[in-house]
């Protein structure tokens, strides 16, 4: 009570506060007002608050006829954008806006610190701090000496425009001077976005030698910004970077470039990736991703990707509820070894309608698809397809609790080839009529308090295999994959220049335990009976012959901490002839991702040897700042390795720093094997943001 009367009287007597129509508030444990000479004296626990700008000090004395205010500390001094001032004294005016503040320490967005002697407060919108020391690491008795810190002979804060500039600035690192600049600035903790120089980044590799990076961040707008990277290598190659971002109501622009403007190895040359997408109208959405590489080799030289196809698209899309429109032009560049690009068709044009609706007469669920795509090559085989479809789907409810799905498709192709003597008719035709009916019967069983759940699932499939239909080229189904996802599939080619043909029952069951104690263990297997042999598939596929190779999937899993599955495709005599097993562990401190996979010869799908290749990711927090991840990839059967990573990254509140070293040891007449190491630095504070996601370290040993 007595502190609210205090207040009171403080801002009856507060004359000049009162003109300016705005109001503070004092609290005290003690206050006098001499009427004579207008001072006012407050003392103990004193909090003065002004427009957003909050003092505590341990006593004041305020003048009304001056308007000046004395306060004594420690005190603490918060303005309305979060920036602390903790200091010894401060004499400042009736605003706390201009004034003198001795052997301060300002704290920026609860991070960045600045310890002054002095600071002068000048109308409200400059600090300056003369004799500077800046930093965002943690300082205690242990270690009293911060990683790194900023001295300077004085910093000025314009927060009009929301910069620190900085005269005389030397860098320092564990006490040591490292780099001096007469000139530097950074963002106060208002400002969100703001050009400058990032934080350089260094690479070696035996590829380009040694490398530096100097990032220069640039603000083009409120919703658009760049980046431009100079890179300098020891082996003479000067790239240039450039990022490009802007961020549209209704869409996004995404460009990303390099250009080597001198390369001894390589010649100059560069890439160029671009995306942009915008909608408009009734849902309607607008689309181009431009990806273009000089030379097969440059994208891996320097580093930037590891595509061995690049892929450009540009169309129209629109998604419905009840339906879907999509075209477009794809054009393909092949970085492989060997490929020419004259057989590599460039897609021109690719158009699909779809449209779904409820049939009223049976009560199921009816679409209607339009789709046209044309190839087109400089050299070899040209070719034009349109399709029209129809397909239709029931579900009806069965006795003891099963649940029967039938259906109908049925599609028209007509072709167009050119340059391809053994296609000779001017226009092809396939009509394909399709029926199917599926049956699934899901069961479940309590015992104790585990839940067994149990659907076995019969699939059968007629498709009408027409003789009069003509021959026409396999496009898009020349690779063939039989694994759970297509098990149940009406066709498991994956293009629509091949249909499965002839009648075929898809028989599977699932099962899955749930453990009180939160653990599952599951099992998938299926198998595709057919009527006899068409010969569509070959054996190496799993789906050849009359009868198919077992399909089967196993998984653990004790959430959220372990998953294993185990997925594999056996053959006659109990043959492998595709076996996977994936492996996941995520715990607070480590993580392990492990996969192991194992392919059997397959000459149609050009893999005439088996491949068999064990993979393995882990990252180990070893203490509350220091953290190793590595990864390995390795050849089995060649019995030699192909990629091998090592990271080591130490962090705390103040910075981030990873050592890198990554060994390609495959190699290949566009691009060596090599070794490549990196080192990434991360400095928080400097900027509006925290850049470092690491806990602070602990003056005393813990975790």
């Amino acid at each position: 009570m007595f502190r609210l009367l205090a207040s009171l009287v403080f801002l009856l007597f507060s004359t000049n506060m009162l003109a300016a129509q705005a109001y503070a508030g004092l609290i005290a444990d003690s206050i006098t007002y001499d009427a004579d000479s207008a001072d006012l004296r407050a003392s103990g626990n004193v909090v003065v608050s002004y427009e957003g700008v909050t003092l505590e000090a341990v006593s004041i004395s305020y003048n009304s006829a001056t308007g000046q205010l004395r306060a004594e500390g420690p005190l603490r001094l918060t303005t309305a954008d979060g920036t602390v001032t903790l200091a010894d004294l401060a004499e400042l005016s009736s605003d706390l806006q201009t004034g003198l503040i001795s052997g301060a320490r300002v704290l920026l967005a609860d991070q960045f610190q600045l310890a002054a002697p002095e600071i002068r407060r000048t109308g409200g919108r400059f600090t300056a701090f003369y004799q500077v020391v800046g930093s965002s690491c943690q300082v205690c008795g242990k270690r009293p000496t911060p990683i790194w810190q900023i001295r300077a002979s004085r910093v000025i804060h314009d927060q009009e425009v929301g910069r620190f500039y900085f005269e005389n600035a030397t860098f320092v690192v564990f006490g040591l001077p490292i780099l001096q600049m007469p000139r530097m600035s950074i963002p106060d903790p208002s400002i969100t976005r703001s050009s400058g120089f990032l934080f350089p980044e260094l690479a070696v590799s035996n590829s380009f030698g040694n490398g530096i990076k100097m990032p220069y961040y640039l603000v083009l707008g409120d919703h658009s910004d760049a980046t431009f990277t100079p890179f300098v290598t020891t082996n003479g190659a000067f790239v240039i970077e450039a990022e490009y971002r802007k961020r549209l109501i209704n869409g996004s622009i995404d460009i990303l470039g390099a250009f080597a403007l001198t390369d001894p190895v390589g010649g100059t040359g560069g890439f160029l990736k671009a995306s942009v997408s915008f909608g408009f109208g009734d849902r309607y959405e607008a689309f181009a991703d431009f990806n273009f590489s000089s030379t097969n080799g440059f994208l891996r030289r320097f580093d930037y990707d590891e595509s061995d196809r690049l892929v450009s698209e540009i169309g129209l899309r629109r998604y419905g509820d009840s339906g879907f429109l999509n075209a477009s032009l794809v054009y393909f560049q092949s970085l492989r070894e060997g490929e020419l690009a004259s057989e590599i068709p460039i897609v021109l044009p690719e158009v699909t309608w779809r449209r779904t609706f409820v049939e009223p007469l049976t009560g199921g669920s009816t679409a209607f698809t339009l789709e046209t795509v044309g190839l087109w090559r400089s050299g070899g085989r040209d070719m034009l397809r349109a399709s029209a479809s129809g397909d239709w789907r029931r579900d009806w409810s069965a006795p003891f609790g099963m649940r029967l799905t039938t259906f109908a498709e049925t599609h028209l192709d007509l072709y167009r080839v050119w340059d391809d003597g053994a296609y000779s008719d001017n226009v092809l035709k396939v009509f394909t009529p399709i029926i199917g009916a599926e049956l699934r019967w899901p069961l479940s069983m309590t015992r104790g308090e585990v839940l067994h759940m149990l659907e076995p699932v019969a699939q059968f499939i007629y498709t009408v295999p027409f003789g009069f239909n003509d021959d026409v080229p396999n496009e898009d189904s020349t690779q063939l994959e039989f694994d759970e996802t297509n098990l149940f599939a009406v066709n498991r080619f994956p293009g629509a220049n091949v249909y499965e043909a002839g009648f075929r029952a898809n028989l599977g069951a699932s099962y899955r335990r749930f453990d009180p104690d939160g653990w599952i263990f599951g099992f998938d297997a299926g198998r595709v009976y057919r009527f006899k042999d068409n010969g569509q598939f070959t054996t190496e596929s799993g789906l050849g012959g009359a009868v198919s190779d077992v399909l089967a999937a196993v998984r653990f899993e004790l959430p959220p901490h372990v998953r294993v599955i185990n997925r594999f495709l056996i053959g006659g005599g109990f043959n492998v002839k595709r076996a996977e097993v994936e492996l996941s562990l995520d715990y607070d401190r480590f993580n392990i991702e492990s996969s192991y996979v194992y392919l059997a010869p397959n000459v149609s799908a050009d893999a005439p040897d088996a491949r068999s290749e064990i993979q393995l990711a882990a990252d180990w927090r070893m203490s509350q700042n220091w953290k190793i991840g590595a990864e390995w990839r390795h050849d089995l059967i060649a019995q030699e390795p192909v990629y091998g990573a090592l990271g080591l990254t130490y962090g705390n509140e103040c910075i981030e720093v990873e050592v890198s070293v990554a060994r390609r040891f495959t190699d290949s007449a566009n691009f060596p094997a090599g070794t490549t190491y990196n080192i990434a630095i991360k400095l928080a504070g400097l900027g509006a943001t925290l850049q470092t996601e690491q806990p602070a370290q602990r003056c005393m040993r813990s975790y």
